[in-house]
């Protein structure tokens, strides 16, 4: 009972462990194999990987809200070679570019940190660009879009990657106009992931798809194109705005909304945050920072942070500098500003955290502020997109709020007890729930999460992990070892038949001859009715028949000995048993063809076991004057012939004899074939043959002969034997 226990658990287990193993092999295909579709629609993004920005999954497409130079999204193989990579892709904000990229490989943060392609859509020129990025930066001449590059307006982009050629083609979706540009570098970056870009903007992407592709796609686009050119300008990105209006004249200028939003009077006379934060409610100011979190929405100088509320939606990402005008309200013991004007002044580079104790930012001098704090995680709550982090350290315990981004998965790394780093608007004052914290950080995503280390290793999630691994490996255990013993016990059983039929054959026979012959000597004796002589004789053929089961026994019983080999080869082996179950001397040869090979323990153990099982078959029944043994090394496999010149017998019927059943059944089970050739009065030849590998589902305790040349006072390969 507690072995078929023991044996559920460890199929549980393994089954458990399979279906694992499936599920990650699942998501590597189809992160890996062409073709791809990207799952933003059921709000799953888990296959990328974020290098920057602020990334989210919002009504079916992905979104980067942020100004970064260089915000990446990147998934993939390194192994994609030529394929078209489809999307749709708009432009939020303004002064910026968006794009994809192909061939990506060695991928780091920063504005040109990978080695690849870029193809995108540029607002500041209205034009189709493609590039080269290397840790640096070359650009191919950048081609003029039919009807500009508008911000909130989705463009279909059409890439293909064929060899060192490039083809792009854009799609207003909105007004159906259409451009398309070429570029080819040779040598060039022959393969790679795909990845999406933003650069100085923010961005969304949808319904991506990737499929392989020939030169014949690749030709349809550059046929289309006015300009199949190399990179010729290697200077840094940010000055090529002289070469974009010198080239493209006609259509240099900034995007409409950053136009309308920038046009107009000189700038009016701000106040700081953190004298409007001190004036109380109700007075009217107008307040000039740079968004640091867009949901919401919170703005930053260098003197404080606020809250901002807006009376109508505006476009406006991470690291806009704008201008707000309106009324500062009482907000708990925070401050909020509602906006009823935003003017949108540039972009600029992102505000950089203050990095603070738990102590600094409840004292409330940085709220509102963009801050950077460490503690250790106490406890997590998801629900839905948002998640709740508890953190604490020996001063003070404080939340984090945030979205998930992309995918559960780095939620489902972060483990109770695991110090991390924060990045994150601090926002003095209780927490809306009973339990309360001193203050609560605000983050964008989980990428502004870093964990600095994990739990320490008496932590009760680790230690519960320690022993369901231990459980794992003891079932594992436990399931081999109840395998190995049932093949012990079946081998066992195998031998114990074998044995049985072989005694019922020999011995038991023998000694019902035995009893015939002195039943009959005493019948005789009784009837009175024979001669002295003839009792004599009677007793006779007896001992005869005892003496010779005496010897046959005695070969059995040395024959399942372990060391009944001697450390010898088959052919010496055998020749020690035949010796053994004879009266007297009688002739046999001995043969080896080839070069001798190792054999495993099986090989030996078959050879020599059919080989004994067919001399005394030829010892018992077929008359011969001679044995001859053939042992032949192949390539592959390995061959034993055993051959007399006795009566034979006709196969067909002899086929359920036991001795031909017990060596075709061992034969089979260690994976060898079986013949045997005879017909009356032509002798008979037994032959086996097994791979030198082979391995059994029998385990004898047969030592295992690994020789291969002769001991001193053997025979040499290819001797014959004469006795």
């Amino acid at each position: 009972m507690k072995r078929r226990v023991w044996l559920a658990i460890a199929v549980t287990a393994t089954a458990g462990a399979l279906s694992l193993f499936g599920w990650y092999l699942a998501r590597y295909l189809q992160r890996s194999v062409l073709p791809y579709h990207d799952s933003f629609a059921q709000n799953d993004g888990q296959e990328w990987t974020p290098i920057g920005g602020n990334w989210e999954i919002r009504d079916g497409s992905v979104v980067n809200r942020s100004d970064e130079h260089g915000a990446k999204l990147v998934t993939g193989s390194d192994a994609w070679r030529n394929y078209e990579l489809d999307s749709d892709l708009q432009l939020i904000g303004h002064a910026g570019d968006v794009g994809v990229t192909v061939r990506v490989r060695d991928e780091e943060p920063g504005i040109d940190s990978y080695n690849g392609y870029y193809v995108g859509l540029r607002s500041p020129d209205s034009a189709i660009v493609i590039g080269r990025a290397d840790h640096g930066w070359l650009e191919g001449r950048p081609q003029p879009m039919d009807g500009g590059v508008q911000t909130g307006v989705w463009y279909r982009l059409r890439v293909v990657v064929v060899d060192c050629a490039i083809g792009a083609e854009a799609t207003n979706l909105t007004t159906g106009q259409q451009s398309a540009a070429a570029f080819e570098e040779n040598p060039c970056v022959p393969s790679g992931k795909i990845g999406l870009r933003s650069m100085a903007t923010g961005g969304a992407w949808r319904n991506i798809s990737v499929r392989s592709a020939t030169y014949p796609q690749y030709r349809a686009i550059r046929d289309r194109a006015s300009i199949v050119q190399a990179p010729v300008y290697p200077i840094r990105e940010d000055a090529y705005d002289h070469m974009r209006e010198s080239l493209l004249g006609s259509t240099f200028s900034p995007a409409n909304g950053y136009r309308e939003a920038t046009a107009g009077a000189s700038l009016q006379s701000t106040t700081p945050i953190a004298s409007a934060k001190a004036t109380g409610q109700g007075d009217r100011v107008r307040l000039r920072g740079v968004i640091t979190l867009t949901s919401p929405l919170y703005v930053q100088d260098a003197t404080a942070g606020i809250g901002v509320h807006l009376e109508r939606s505006s476009l406006l990402n991470v690291g806009d500098e704008v201008e707000l005008s309106g009324i500062v309200e009482a907000n708990g013991t925070s401050r909020l500003f509602s906006a009823d004007e935003v003017r949108l002044l540039a972009d600029r580079s992102l505000v950089a955290p203050a990095s603070i104790t738990s102590t600094q930012a409840a004292s409330g001098v940085f709220d509102g502020r963009l801050v950077e704090v460490r503690g250790a995680l106490q406890s997590k709550h998801s629900d839905g997109d948002e998640v709740t982090l508890t953190l604490g350290d020996s001063e003070q315990i404080f939340r984090v709020v945030g979205q998930r981004g992309l995918s559960q998965k780095p939620f489902d790394s972060w483990e109770p007890g695991s110090e991390l780093r924060v990045r994150g608007v601090c926002i003095v004052g209780p927490w809306r729930q009973p339990d309360g914290g001193a203050f609560t950080l605000l983050i964008k995503s989980a990428n502004d999460v870093d964990v600095l280390s994990g739990p320490p290793w008496w932590s009760p999630r680790l230690i519960a992990r320690y022993v369901l691994l231990l459980f794992l490996l003891i079932a594992i255990c436990v399931y081999l070892y109840l395998h190995v013993e049932r093949s012990k016990m079946r081998a066992i059983l195998n031998e114990r038949e074998r044995l049985a039929h072989e005694m019922h054959d020999t011995l038991a026979q023998s000694f019902a001859g035995v009893g015939f012959h002195l039943q009959g000597v005493r019948n005789s004796l009784r009837s009175g009715a024979i001669s002295m002589a003839a009792v004599l004789e009677k007793l006779d053929v007896a001992c005869s028949i005892v003496t010779h089961t005496h010897r046959q026994a005695s070969a059995e019983i040395a024959a399942l000995h372990p060391n009944v080999d001697d450390g010898s080869d088959v052919l010496t082996a055998l020749e020690r048993s035949t010796y053994s179950m004879l009266e007297e001397t009688a002739p046999l040869k001995l043969l080896r063809e080839g070069t001798p090979r190792k054999l495993s323990l099986t090989a030996r153990d078959v050879l020599f076991q059919i080989g004994r099982e067919a001399i005394a078959n030829v010892l018992r029944h077929s008359h011969a004057t001679e044995i001859t043994l053939l042992l032949h090394y192949g390539a592959k496999e390995v061959s034993l012939s055993v051959y007399d010149n006795g009566v034979g017998f006709v196969l067909q019927e002899h086929e359920e004899d036991f001795g031909i059943r017990a060596m075709r059944r061992r034969s089979q089970k260690a994976g060898a074939i079986f013949q045997i050739q005879t017909a009356p009065d032509q002798g008979t030849r037994v032959c086996v043959t097994v791979p030198y590998g082979s391995h059994s589902r029998m385990l004898r305790p047969t030592k295992p002969l690994v020789r291969t040349n002769p001991a001193p006072g053997e025979r040499a390969p290819g001797e014959l034997l004469r006795r």
